[in-house]
Formats: structure tokens, sequence, C-alpha cells
């Protein structure tokens, strides 16, 4: 009799093992329907520095490959770079913020041409969301800029 007990509980002890992986596997399993991926479309950005070092604008030439710093996504590559000059802000004794250039520095304006979603809040970028007016910090060619601003995100032109 203790057999035959024995063996039953065996038995239920695997079927329910058995049942357990099978319900852990169907948890871990791909979906076989997949969301449709929104389409890619090449994009202008342009983005503003009001002050940064010369030899940080000399190192970057057109062509150059941009990253942004903390996603890592790509912002495709510089198409242009124009120079202006340096706005330095600075507080005078009555407590009023002037403008006003500084030697070796000058402002930046570098546009690039991208790959990514216009959305109703920004454009999508490899997975993350970047709008006009938000402060990111880039890797174009071998420079690194900075707090920059996002001034201008457009569908390109073709």
């Amino acid at each position: 009799m203790l057999m035959k007990r024995s063996f039953w509980i065996t038995i239920a002890i695997i079927a329910i093992a058995a049942i357990g992986i099978a319900g852990m596997s169907g948890k871990f399993t791909k979906a076989r329907v997949g969301a449709p991926a929104a389409a890619r479309e090449k994009i202008i950005i342009t983005y503003f520095m009001e002050n940064t070092p010369d030899c940080t604008i000399d190192a970057i030439k057109p062509g150059d490959p941009v990253r942004e710093q903390i996603q890592n996504s790509s912002f495709g590559k510089v198409i242009d770079i124009e120079r202006g000059d340096s706005i330095f802000w600075a507080n005078k004794d009555s407590g009023e913020f002037v403008a006003s250039p500084r030697e070796g520095y000058s402002s930046l304006t570098l546009t690039m041409e991208a790959y990514g979603t216009i959305t109703d809040n920004g454009v999508s970028i490899d997975k993350s969301v970047y709008y006009v007016g938000q402060t990111i910090s880039l890797y174009a060619g071998n420079s690194y800029l900075k707090d920059g601003r996002i001034s201008g995100i457009e569908k390109a032109s073709d």
C-alpha cells in the first residue's frame, strides 16, 4: 500500500512541476504580433550654444557624426557650422544682467541631418524623445558640446 501511495505522490509532483515549467516558459516567450514600427524620416536639427571655446568649434567638420551624451542617440551628421559672437552673461553692480563677448569664445549654431519620427511631443530618435528648447550635451566629431539647446527641428525637404 505504501508503494502505491508513494508512486502516485511522485507522479503528482512531476505533473505539477511540468505544468509550472510550461506556464513559466509561456511567460518569457516573445509576442507573436509586433507593434507596427513608425516610419523614420530625414529631419534637420539645429543646436545652439551661446558660449563655447573656439578650439572646440574648429575641431568640428561637415560630415562629422553627432551623438547625444546621455542616451547615446545618433543625431546623424553635421551639415552646417555657423560661428557668431559669444554671448557671455555677466552681472553688473546694479544687479542687471548684460551680454558681452568673451575673447577666445564664440557662439555656435550646429545644423545636423538625422533620421527620426516627428511626433506631437518633439522628435523620437533611437527610442528617445527630444524637443525644441531642450538642453542637451553632444559629441560632434572630436568635440564635446556641453549644455547647448535644440533650437529647431523640422522635416528635411528632399
